[in-house]
């Protein structure tokens, strides 16, 4: 473990999920680090080499991932994966969670926890007396009545909420009472617990997510802009991203040079991308029949995934690309609407094509789409002539790609990790 400076305080982090739940954090960390602090993530093992390559100290918070096809399709399916999330992965090792999250924020000064994932955060926080803070990581998490809720799963009626607040409170009553028995474990040990007044009754995966003391909204205001009934405790920072300052490798720099035709960068978030099915194969099928090049970003299971050998020239896949390195070199960026990568292909002033697989990718895609700079291809299994077409249309669209040059001159004045960091140190002078 790392020695605490003796101006220093001691932060926990407590994060679930993919790597893009855990880079934000570790974002933050370091910038904590580099100001005199001591910083600790809780987090699934799977993240303990992440976590610890970014000089962070570790603690394990259950649950671990399946490392499987089976428990990753059902995680991301379009329509139930959030109810697999919940009924039967996050909610049942709740007691854990809790086990773990309080042993790691024992002797600390501060909790900061990302909304929806870390269950147990709001409990520890409740019945230790630990001073705690929540980070939401992408708009569509604060489910405001004045936004379309992409979640649903009827587009009409996706579409009718987000004209009519009203319409929409009460199709959000009945979407509370159906989620609550997918977090009835919550539930249970709250009770058992004895957390009383108003927390007794928050929903876990609503308003219980929200701390009451601050909560940082880690995303662009290109994405979202504060609604009404955000959290009163709520500040806008803007998007945390990590950096590693590791070089592309000489065979990655050598095809970003190579030729003069249109590059097209193909890619899954780290959680999509353990469910690809036929995308990588699809990618260089449209590509080949566009005549541009393309750079498959293959990671998790599907760097496992079957291509030809050997690749045409015009061709290359990775396993890994800091893609603030590879996305200015892009003609355009297809991706699954992560809000990390989202936001990277916004800063490089790219067009981009979403194929949304699950969860919030729906909604940041939607987003993109209404700033002028995506095209958005509903259904994860697009098949190559779909993408063929979409990729046409956005190669050849001016406007399109006047609008991602304008966004990425908007996002320079972002600092998400300092300002979050100055608003965590705000709250450890009130610990």
């Amino acid at each position: 473990m790392n020695a605490v400076p003796s101006n220093g305080r001691h932060v926990v982090f407590a994060t679930t999920g993919s790597l893009g739940d855990l880079h934000p954090f570790l974002a933050l960390g370091n910038e904590l680090k580099k100001r005199g602090h001591r910083v600790t993530l809780a987090t699934s093992a799977v993240h303990r080499e992440h976590v610890r390559a970014a000089g962070l100290d570790f603690h394990h918070m259950r649950p671990d991932p399946e490392d499987s096809p089976a428990f990753h399709a059902r995680y991301m399916h379009p329509k139930t994966g959030g109810e697999f999330v919940y009924r039967h992965y996050l909610a049942p090792a709740i007691r854990t969670s809790y086990e773990d999250l309080a042993q790691a924020a024992g002797k600390a000064d501060l909790l900061v926890s990302q909304s929806l994932m870390a269950l147990a955060a709001p409990l520890v926080a409740a019945s230790t007396g630990i001073r705690w803070i929540s980070a939401v990581l992408q708009p569509m998490s604060f489910f405001s009545l004045h936004e379309r809720p992409n979640y649903l799963p009827l587009p009409l009626l996706s579409w009718m909420c987000g004209r009519s607040p009203e319409l929409h409170g009460r199709v959000f009553h009945y979407v509370r009472k159906h989620t609550e028995e997918w977090v009835r474990p919550v539930l249970d040990l709250k009770r058992e617990l004895g957390i009383a007044g108003s927390a007794a009754q928050d929903h876990p995966m609503y308003e219980g997510q929200h701390s009451p003391s601050r909560v940082l909204a880690m995303f662009s205001p290109l994405l979202g802009s504060p609604q009404p009934d955000w959290p009163q405790p709520a500040v806008q920072t803007g998007t945390a991203l990590y950096r590693q300052e590791q070089p592309a490798s000489p065979e990655l720099q050598r095809f970003l040079r190579q030729s003069s035709l249109p590059l097209v960068v193909f890619t899954l978030s780290s959680a999509a991308s353990n469910d690809a099915g036929d995308f990588y194969r699809d990618s260089l099928r449209a590509a080949e029949t566009l005549g541009v090049r393309a750079l498959l970003v293959m990671g998790g299971l599907a760097a496992g995934a079957t291509l030809p050998q050997p690749l045409p020239p015009w061709a290359l896949r990775v396993d890994y690309a800091a893609f603030e390195q590879v996305f200015p070199h892009a003609a355009a960026i297809v991706h699954s609407g992560g809000v990390a990568t989202s936001f990277k292909a916004l800063q490089a002033g790219k067009p981009q094509i979403v194929v949304p697989h699950a969860h919030d990718q729906l909604d940041n895609g939607l987003r993109l789409s209404r700033l002028g700079v995506a095209a958005v291809l509903p259904g994860r299994r697009t098949g190559a002539r779909r993408l063929r077409n979409a990729l046409q249309a956005v190669l050849a669209d001016r406007r399109m790609q006047e609008s991602a040059a304008a966004a990425a001159l908007q996002t320079r004045g972002e600092d998400g990790v300092a300002r979050a960091c100055d608003e965590i140190e705000e709250q450890l002078g009130h610990a």
